[in-house]
């Protein structure tokens, strides 16, 4: 019988109880009897709570890299970024869209993160950046970047690439919100993310743009 990891168990049981309850609606005790320890073997492994929360923080923040790898986010010189993605219309921009946004609502630990980021961001500085940084600064900055290099290309209509940013991301952000725990209507939060980004195209790329 394969030996128990208690430190991951104890991570995965503690995020589960803070997705559900918040921070401050679990107790130790509630975690370690979680994992079917005593609460005394658990600070073998974490100082206390505070020390649990950060971790998994940290934890996710670490994987933010791989997973953008996974799904392919490109990085690296903007205006090669730019190229990539206006060399098949949106494409690229759609696929890797979609995947992320199936990462988010069908990931078990990245969904169970998002909730107990957005339980804990007004009672926690550190989960309060961290929620800002993965649900928008992070997305609207890449965006805003990227759509500015696409303009310098031609491909969208010269306007505020940040206002851009926001129109394209707006309505993605609130889907996922939408359709979190309704797993049986994923193929139709898919086809409206599909839709708001083929009119997003229609609405903003030039007339040079759809020759591209």
């Amino acid at each position: 019988m394969a030996k128990r990891n208690t430190k991951e168990l104890i991570l995965q049981e503690a995020l589960r109880l803070f997705s559900d309850h918040g921070y401050d609606g679990v107790s130790v005790r509630q975690i370690s009897g979680a994992v079917g320890i005593r609460e005394s073997a658990l600070y073998r492994h974490f100082k206390n709570k505070q020390d649990i929360f950060d971790t998994i923080i940290k934890r996710i923040e670490g994987q933010y890299a791989i997973v953008a790898r996974e799904y392919n986010i490109p990085d690296g010189d903007l205006s090669q970024v730019a190229n990539a993605y206006i060399k098949n219309g949106l494409h690229p921009l759609k696929e890797m869209t979609k995947s992320m946004f199936l990462f988010w609502l069908k990931s078990e630990e990245a969904s169970k993160f998002r909730r107990m980021l957005t339980i804990e961001q007004f009672k926690s500085s550190r989960a309060g950046q961290t929620y800002h940084m993965f649900f928008f600064s992070l997305p609207l900055e890449f965006q805003t970047q990227l759509f500015s290099e696409m303009i310098k290309k031609k491909y969208f209509k010269e306007l505020d690439p940040k206002i851009l940013a926001l129109n394209f991301y707006s309505p993605i952000f609130l889907l996922i919100n939408q359709y979190d725990n309704h797993p049986e209507l994923e193929e139709e939060a898919l086809q409206l993310l599909e839709k708001h980004i083929d009119q997003f195209e229609l609405l903003y790329c030039t007339p040079h743009g759809k020759e591209m």
